[in-house]
């Protein structure tokens, strides 16, 4: 995620086209007018956006998840030009960073060192982990995707992959044992050393 590139009117912008969808334009400008006072844009940021929303107008409660996946694609984009670019940048961005890359090889390596049962459980106790843990808050991570061959979309930001990683190390003690887990993060480790940078590999780990 570069936030460096995007200044806070843009991306209170963004998120006002989507709440458009669920409030009047001036319930909207009430809110983004208190978004504008922020000084940099940022996760925490968005989270407490999604927070006030919820707050001021309860009925958001049961379109939390869709609002927060809409901020979150404000902030995953360098340009917020418009909605459509904004889709296209997200898409585009997030393949290419190493970073995503390397925790996607991971992943399917450990896989493929599990048997089927293991890797279910796995998965799915890792995304309820994930879905549990209040670091992860304002993000939608499908961990269990991964079961059905897929990537699900996870955010650019190595601390937080770093944070899934350890989730994963713990889930895969209660499977495995400690000294298979070791071994199994290990190989996924010098899996993903084969195509990507020592020092990127290591930021997971």
């Amino acid at each position: 995620m570069n936030m460096d590139t995007q200044s806070v009117d843009q991306t209170v912008s963004a998120m006002a086209d989507v709440l458009a969808e669920y409030l009047n334009p001036e319930e909207v400008r009430l809110l983004t007018r208190q978004w504008q006072q922020y000084s940099t844009v940022s996760v925490k940021m968005m989270q407490q956006c999604v927070l006030d929303a919820t707050r001021r107008y309860p009925e958001l409660q049961v379109y939390k998840s869709d609002i927060r996946k809409g901020f979150w694609d404000t902030m995953q984009a360098d340009n917020l030009q418009t909605a459509d670019s904004r889709g296209k940048e997200v898409t585009e961005k997030i393949p290419t960073s190493e970073v995503v890359k390397v925790f996607y090889t991971v992943m399917e390596t450990l896989s493929k060192q599990l048997t089927a049962s293991e890797s279910r459980s796995l998965f799915q106790d890792v995304h309820q982990a994930v879905s549990q843990e209040r670091t992860f808050k304002g993000h939608v991570i499908n961990m269990s995707q991964f079961l059905e061959g897929s990537r699900p979309l996870v955010p650019d930001d190595e601390y937080l992959l770093n944070n899934v990683v350890q989730l994963v190390y713990v889930c895969l003690c209660d499977i495995a044992g400690p000294v298979e887990a070791d071994d199994i993060l290990f190989r996924a480790a010098e899996t993903a050393k084969q195509s990507y940078p020592k020092a990127v590999v290591e930021k997971l780990f």
